[in-house]
């Protein structure tokens, strides 16, 4: 069961820590102050995994997935400055190859036929999906026959009490996802050997499609994956939570018991998150060759690759037939960043790794051991370590028990520090790899950046969460990459370059919970913008322009529990006011340091 994500971890307490260098200039106007600077790193630049989705046909676009970029590629491909042998898997570059001839040709008969695709004016489809009034569902579901639909996929059987629309869009995404799957995973995935028999035997110089045209090889599904998709949410919580404690903090969850996957419908990204997560394990658990039997994965030690794996999927963003898993706009990388950049919470590898389920499941911390199970696996997966990206098949082949010889695995070194610098971009990496999905969380506090890279990033008027501290960003350039700020939640700008020009800009922000403007030049009229805001619970200005001019606007801010106004030019005699017109106040908390 993944569990839902929070913006600011519990377990970090934020203080400010500033170099002598810095105080005049943050006071007068941080238009000068520069990032601190990161350790200079030869490493190449994270990657993205990309895999393609079977499509009717593609409008006119540019080639958008490098050719060295696909999953079987970047794993299998030497090193020679590493000693690093090629990886020969059987028929994974062929089945490779044949998903990029059916991504120039989306139409192919042969093709879609080998997969088992729709065909001619079906295709638009582009999954076979029968709908059925159901009347096999397992037992212990307890439905009544008649009461519910059947869906069937050539690789899903799904029991729903959606309705039909919904059913069939909830099947068509996990159809994608399984796809994308075998691409990444294709040598563990059950139908490798069946595949290479096929593909194998091709000569490189002929296409797929011609030599599958003459023949009558199909791809065969061996066991479809059951789900069941509850009515809504509440049916979802009353029907798991007899067995389940807290199914109701959820939006989905795979059981190794009943192998089955459970969700309810919903576009929002949290669910749709959840399913490729869940997803993700069941497809190890059942589409592998895995030999586990009634065993359950990672049950002693190596839980963290288990859902780390799983939580990588939540990253899977598809556009123009290409899905891609990763990347440094990766939603689960802005929580680690902010982590492990901005409150240095490193968890020790040893500690991530040697845990089992039970002991996992145990801690009160799992929020925390999720973001650093997930953000080692993006890193690992990602990284430019080509050993460490095949130690991750390798791993996985030993936790579900799958014979795979892997070449050329190591076992990371120090990933802890090289996580940090994984994690710390810089605008080679924000130019070079653009984001490909709409950024709704984005935190580069603690990245090397400078303004010209962050007006790369494409403006985004969904961002609920927005961290550019430490980023010599001006108040255009925050307000460009968020045109509309009704969203936004949480704001974090501290020593920046913005000043009272975000006033009109922050207007518009009457969602915002949380504001931290620290140690920029914002005065009294950013408080007279923001006096709207009825759920804004936290204000931090330390070091920037107030005066008590703002003071009135303050303190007639009822959600507001924590506030800190030291180093501005607030006089005693107005925090003393504040003190005893506001004792609910949590005042002036943050412990300053010098350094």
């Amino acid at each position: 069961m993944r569990p839902r994500v929070t913006i600011r971890p519990a377990q970090i307490l934020v203080t400010l820590l500033l170099p002598v260098a810095w105080l005049p200039l943050l006071i007068v106007g941080p238009a000068s102050a520069q990032p601190a600077p990161l350790s200079e790193s030869t490493e190449s630049m994270p990657e993205r995994t990309t895999a393609f989705i079977p499509v009717a046909s593609l409008p006119d676009r540019q080639r958008i997935v490098a050719e060295n970029s696909d999953a079987s590629r970047r794993v299998c491909r030497p090193d020679a400055s590493r000693s690093i042998d090629a990886w020969e898997v059987d028929g994974w570059r062929q089945y490779q190859r044949l998903w990029e001839e059916l991504s120039q040709k989306p139409d192919s008969p042969a093709l879609r036929r080998y997969l088992g695709l729709p065909i001619g004016k079906a295709a638009d489809q582009n999954v076979v999906i029968h709908v059925k009034r159901g009347r096999s569902a397992p037992r212990w579901m307890g439905w009544r026959a008649g009461s519910y639909l059947e869906l069937e996929t050539p690789h899903l059987t799904i029991y729903s009490r959606a309705d039909e629309q919904s059913s069939r869009d909830v099947a068509a995404d996990l159809e994608q996802v399984y796809w994308i799957w075998t691409q990444v995973f294709f040598p563990l995935w059950d139908a490798q050997p069946e595949v290479a028999t096929h593909l194998k035997p091709i000569d490189p110089t002929q296409t797929i499609e011609s030599v599958l045209a003459d023949s009558s090889l199909r791809l065969k599904t061996r066991q479809r994956l059951r789900i069941v998709l509850f009515r809504d949410a509440n049916e979802y919580a009353r029907s798991l939570g007899r067995t389940t404690p807290g199914i109701e903090q959820s939006t989905g969850m795979y059981s190794d018991e009943r192998r089955t996957s459970f969700f309810y419908p919903s576009d929002a990204g949290d669910a749709v998150a959840t399913r490729r997560h869940e997803l993700a394990h069941q497809l190890f658990r059942e589409a592998s060759r895995s030999r586990l039997g009634d065993q359950i994965p990672g049950e002693a030690s190596g839980f963290w690759l288990i859902e780390g794996i799983a939580g990588y999927f939540e990253s899977m963003q598809v556009a123009d037939g290409v899905a891609s898993l990763g990347g440094w706009d990766s939603p689960r990388l802005q929580y680690a960043r902010y982590r492990i950049l901005s409150g240095n919470d490193l968890m020790a590898f040893s500690e991530l790794s040697s845990a089992g389920r039970a002991e996992v499941q145990s801690r009160s911390d799992l929020a925390r051991w999720y973001a650093h199970a997930i953000a080692q696996t993006h890193h690992l997966f990602d990284g430019p370590d080509l050993g460490s990206r095949r130690w991750i098949y390798e791993q996985l082949a030993e936790l579900y028990q799958i014979d795979l010889d892997v070449p050329g695995i190591r076992r990371p070194t120090e990933p802890e520090q090289s996580l940090r610098r994984f994690l710390a971009v810089d605008d080679r990496t924000l130019i070079d790899h653009p984001a490909r999905r709409e950024i709704k969380e984005l935190c580069l506090a603690g990245c090397n950046l400078s303004p010209t890279a962050i007006d790369t990033i494409a403006p985004s008027s969904e961002l609920r969460w927005l961290d550019l501290s430490r980023i010599p960003v001006d108040s255009r350039s925050v307000a460009r990459l968020c045109p509309s700020p009704d969203h936004l939640e949480q704001l974090s700008l501290e020593a920046t370059a913005v000043d009272n020009a975000l006033a009109t800009w922050l207007e518009q922000a009457d969602n915002l919970t949380e504001l931290d403007l620290s140690w920029t030049a914002c005065g009294d009229p950013v408080v007279d913008a923001i006096d709207d805001c009825q759920r804004l619970n936290t204000l931090w200005m330390t070091g920037s322009g107030l005066t008590d001019r703002c003071l009135p606007t303050l303190l007639m801010m009822r959600a507001i529990e924590s506030i800190d106004l030291q180093r501005t030019s607030i006089t005693a005699d107005g925090l003393a006011t504040a003190r005893r017109r506001r004792p609910d106040w949590n005042l002036n908390s943050l412990q300053l340091r010098v350094e």
